[in-house]
């Protein structure tokens, strides 16, 4: 047992099971999306065939990125939790004492998120061969995700 497994074990703490946390990124990407798709509702609506519709969203894929990791980052440094986590009740907590990430860790681990999806999501595949279930994004900021 690593010594971040034997302080967890001290702390009582528990690492967020698979399922919490798939469940968790099924409702925020989702959550995500609907705002993304309601925001360009507009001109995907008036495209006049797939292919010009998926122009519009290419056209607006640096502001998606940027929505993405706002509410990321946001909803992290103020709860700990995304709403996902928050409906699976799971937090994302520091390695180092355990606490809410600042807003800095926050945003490093929501724009290290953002490269964990352009890298063919084999980022958040990591977690399935980590001892802690840590996502390539959770490793660079120095966070894990638990129970809360």
């Amino acid at each position: 047992m690593g010594e971040i497994e034997q302080d967890l074990a001290r702390e009582e703490l528990t690492i967020a099971s698979y399922s919490k946390r798939i469940k968790a990124y099924l409702l925020d990407e989702a959550l995500i999306f609907a705002t993304v798709f309601a925001a360009l509702w507009e001109p995907i609506n008036a495209a006049d065939n797939a292919l010009a519709q998926i122009a519009v969203i290419n056209a607006h894929l640096a502001w998606i990125a940027l929505f993405h990791t706002i509410y990321h980052a946001v909803f992290v440094a103020m709860y700990g939790a995304t709403l996902g986590k928050m409906w699976q009740r799971i937090v994302v907590i520091e390695i180092g004492g355990f606490g809410k990430p600042s807003f800095y860790v926050a945003l490093i681990r929501a724009l290290a998120r953002v490269v964990s999806d352009l890298c063919m999501a084999l980022g958040f595949a990591w977690a399935f061969v980590d001892p802690l279930r840590q996502t390539w994004h959770d490793k660079f900021s120095r966070v894990i995700v638990i129970d809360a």
